[in-house]
C-alpha cells in the first residue's frame, strides 16, 4: 500500500512556484458538492488551448439513466446528455499559474460564465467566477490514480 502510494506521487505533474507548465492542468478533476462527489471533469489541450468535458455523473451512476441539460437556456438544447458534453472551452495558460480567456458552461445554472482557473498545487484547481463585483471560488480536486 504504501510503495503504491509513492508511486502515484510520481505520477503527479510537479507544481511548485515557479515551476507550473501549461499542461500541468491536463487529467481529471473531481467536482465536489456538499462533500460528496458529483462529477467529474477531464481537462485535455486541443492545439494551445484547453477544454474539458463531462466524463462521469454521480447521479447519472445512481440512477442508471442520462442526464440531461435541463437547465439549458436553449429550449432546443434540454435533451442532449450532461455525459460526455463539453463544459471548458478554449483557456489559455497565463505563463504562470492560471488559465484564462475560456468559457465555463455551468449546467447546474443554464448559463456560461468564464472563470479564472488556478492551478493551487498538482492536486487542487480554483474556480473562481467574478459576476459584477462578487467573486465566488470552488476547489476541484485532481483524481488520483495509476492512469494520470
Amino acid at each position: 500500500m504504501f510503495l503504491s502510494f509513492q508511486v502515484v506521487l510520481l505520477l503527479l505533474p510537479a507544481v511548485r512556484a515557479g515551476e507550473i507548465s501549461a499542461d500541468d492542468i491536463l487529467g481529471t478533476w473531481v467536482v465536489e458538492e456538499d462533500g460528496e462527489d458529483v462529477e467529474k471533469i477531464e481537462i485535455y489541450k486541443s492545439g494551445e488551448k484547453y477544454f474539458g468535458k463531462i466524463v462521469w455523473l454521480k447521479e447519472e451512476e445512481t440512477t442508471g439513466e442520462n442526464v440531461l441539460d435541463k437547465k439549458n437556456k436553449n429550449k432546443a438544447l434540454r435533451n442532449r446528455p450532461l455525459l460526455g458534453l463539453e463544459v471548458l472551452k478554449g483557456y489559455i495558460f497565463d505563463g504562470k499559474d492560471s488559465w484564462h480567456d475560456g468559457e465555463f458552461y455551468a449546467y447546474r445554472k443554464g448559463r456560461t460564465v468564464s472563470p479564472k482557473l488556478t492551478l493551487l498545487d498538482s492536486l487542487n484547481l480554483r474556480i473562481q467566477v467574478k459576476i459584477l463585483f462578487v467573486k465566488k471560488s470552488f476547489i476541484w480536486k485532481r483524481v488520483v490514480s495509476a492512469e494520470n
